[in-house]
Parts: structure tokens; C-alpha cells; sequence
């Protein structure tokens, strides 16, 4: 839960006033912490529609299943489940 140590009103104004965001993961996609940091800009005109999110999400599901394909190809750690599963 993000700002968990905050009251709503204190990660409110935290988020409005000060620019609060929460920590990204080190793990993340970067395509995905693009896109939050994109979705987070002070400037409602510099943010993404919501079409545009849709198709940077489409293409990151897309990417990141050609990603666990090669892993597949390769013994990534999902190949080894799958694998179990067959």
C-alpha cells in the first residue's frame, strides 16, 4: 500500500502539492516505469490519453510475451513450470 504511513489527506496533498509518487520496483519493466512516470506529469496536457495507455499496454504484453518465449527457448524460469504443466 502506498504512503501507508500517511494519512489519505497527508498522500493527497503529498501527490498534489509536492509531487509525491511511489517507489517504482528496481525489477520493473522499463517500458512500464516509462509509462507511470508519463501517467504521473503535474501537467494534465503533458499525461497520455487514455487510447494511448491502452496501446503502451498492449505493446508491453505483447513484448513481454515474446521475452518469456525466448526464455521458454532458452530454460528461463517459466519454461520449468509450463514444462510441469504439459
Amino acid at each position: 500500500l502506498p504512503y501507508a504511513y500517511l494519512t489519505p489527506l497527508q498522500a493527497a496533498v503529498g501527490v498534489v502539492q509536492k509531487g509525491l509518487r511511489p517507489k517504482i520496483p528496481k525489477q520493473t519493466h522499463p517500458k512500464l516505469t516509462e509509462l507511470l512516470e508519463k501517467c504521473w506529469q503535474q501537467d494534465p496536457a503533458q499525461r497520455p490519453d487514455f487510447a494511448d495507455i491502452i496501446e503502451m499496454l498492449n505493446q508491453l504484453i505483447h513484448e513481454v510475451g515474446e521475452d518469456e518465449r525466448r526464455k521458454d527457448k532458452h530454460g528461463g524460469y517459466f519454461s520449468g513450470l509450463r514444462k510441469g504443466h504439459r
